[in-house]
C-alpha cells in the first residue's frame, strides 16, 4: 500500500503501559508533529474523528479512551483520577508513543487534564487547545457543594438508560443538531448493554470519582504554572450562561502564564467540535500549525 494512503486511514490501537492496556485510534503520519486527544466525561477516543480527518495530513493525531471509557479498563480507586495521578498516567502513555514534546486538545474534562499535566511535565508540552473546558470552575458556583454535585452525577448516570441505541442515538441527534458516520461510530463507543438497557459505559463510581477530582482540584491553581500556549475555543450557549463564561475566560487569561487566545463559537453548547465542525476544525488548524511554524524556526533560525 502508498504510504501516504496508509498514513490517512484512522488506526485502531492497544498500548501496553505498565501492564495494562490503553485502546485508542491514530491518524496520519507518525514522523509529523503528535497531537494527543484527551476527551471529556463519559465519551470515548472516537469524539474526535472527524477533526482528526482535517488535521492528519499536518499532524500525527493520538486519541485515546481515557480511564473507564470506551475500551480502557477504569481505575479501581478514586483516588487514580485526581489530577496528578492523572497527569502521571498520561505521561506513562506518552513517553511510550513520543520521544518529543506534544499539543494536547482536550474537550471539558480532557482540558483539564492537559492544564494539570502541563504544569507537572511543561517541557512535554508545545501547546494546549480546549474546547469549552479549563475555563469555568465547578466550585465557582458556592451554592453548590460537593454533596449536591455527587448526588446528581449519580441521577444522571443511572437515569441515562435506554431502551435501544437508537433512542439513545436519537437524544444525541437533538444534543448536537446534526449527525455523521463520524458521530453514529463514537455514539456506539459511548454505551454498552447491560441487563436488556442500553447505558453509558462509564460507570457511577468512575463519574462520581472524576467530578470529585475535578471540585477539589481546580485547574484554576495551576494557570499561573502552566508555560504552554493555549488555545480556548468556548460555547457560547445558552445565553443565559455567557457571564460565566465570560468571566472563567477572563481569569484563564489573566492567571496564564503563557500566551492565551480565546475564541467564541458562535451558536455552540458544550460539544461545539461536533456542532460547528467546519469552524471549529479550520481554527485548531490554523493555530496549530501557526504554532508548529514558531516552534521549528525557534530550533532552526535563519
Amino acid at each position: 500500500m502508498d504510504k501516504r494512503k496508509d498514513d490517512s486511514i484512522m488506526k485502531e490501537f492497544d498500548i501496553k503501559v505498565n501492564g495494562e492496556s490503553i485502546h485508542g485510534f491514530k491518524w496520519g503520519d507518525p514522523t509529523m508533529p503528535h497531537v494527543l486527544c484527551l476527551h471529556g466525561l463519559t465519551n470515548n477516543a472516537l469524539g474526535f474523528n472527524e477533526m482528526a480527518e482535517v488535521l492528519k495530513e499536518d499532524f500525527h493525531l493520538i486519541s485515546i479512551d481515557l480511564p473507564g471509557h470506551g475500551k480502557t479498563i477504569g481505575f479501581n480507586d478514586e483516588q487514580s483520577y485526581f489530577y496528578d495521578s492523572m497527569s502521571e498516567w498520561v505521561h506513562n502513555f506518552i513517553s511510550c508513543v513520543s520521544n518529543s514534546p506534544v499539543y494536547i486538545i482536550g474537550h471539558s474534562w480532557g482540558a483539564a487534564i492537559a492544564l494539570h499535566y502541563s504544569k507537572r511535565y511543561p517541557h512535554m508540552v508545545n501547546g494546549i487547545v480546549m474546547l469549552d473546558g479549563g475555563y469555568v470552575e465547578l466550585s465557582d458556583d458556592p451554592s453548590t457543594t460537593l454533596e449536591d454535585l455527587l448526588s446528581e452525577m449519580s441521577e444522571w448516570v443511572n437515569g441515562n438508560q435506554f431502551s435501544s441505541i437508537k433512542e439513545y442515538e436519537d437524544k444525541k441527534r437533538v444534543e448536537i443538531g446534526r449527525w455523521s458516520s463520524a458521530i453514529e461510530q463514537m455514539v456506539h463507543a459511548d454505551m454498552t448493554i447491560e441487563s436488556n438497557k442500553v447505558r453509558m459505559k462509564a460507570s457511577e463510581d468512575t463519574v462520581r470519582a472524576i467530578m470529585k477530582a475535578m471540585y477539589m482540584e481546580p485547574f484554576r491553581e495551576v494557570l499561573n504554572e502552566v508555560d504552554a500556549p493555549v488555545y480556548l475555543l468556548r460555547a457560547t450557549q445558552p445565553p443565559e450562561g455567557e457571564a460565566v463564561r465570560n468571566e472563567g475566560a477572563d481569569l484563564l487569561r489573566a492567571e496564564l502564564k503563557g500566551e492565551c487566545r480565546i475564541s467564541p463559537i458562535p451558536e455552540t453548547g458544550h460539544v461545539l467540535h461536533w456542532q460547528k465542525p467546519v469552524e471549529v476544525n479550520q481554527e485548531v488548524k490554523s493555530w496549530l500549525t501557526a504554532q508548529n511554524n514558531h516552534q521549528v524556526y525557534e530550533h532552526n533560525p535563519r
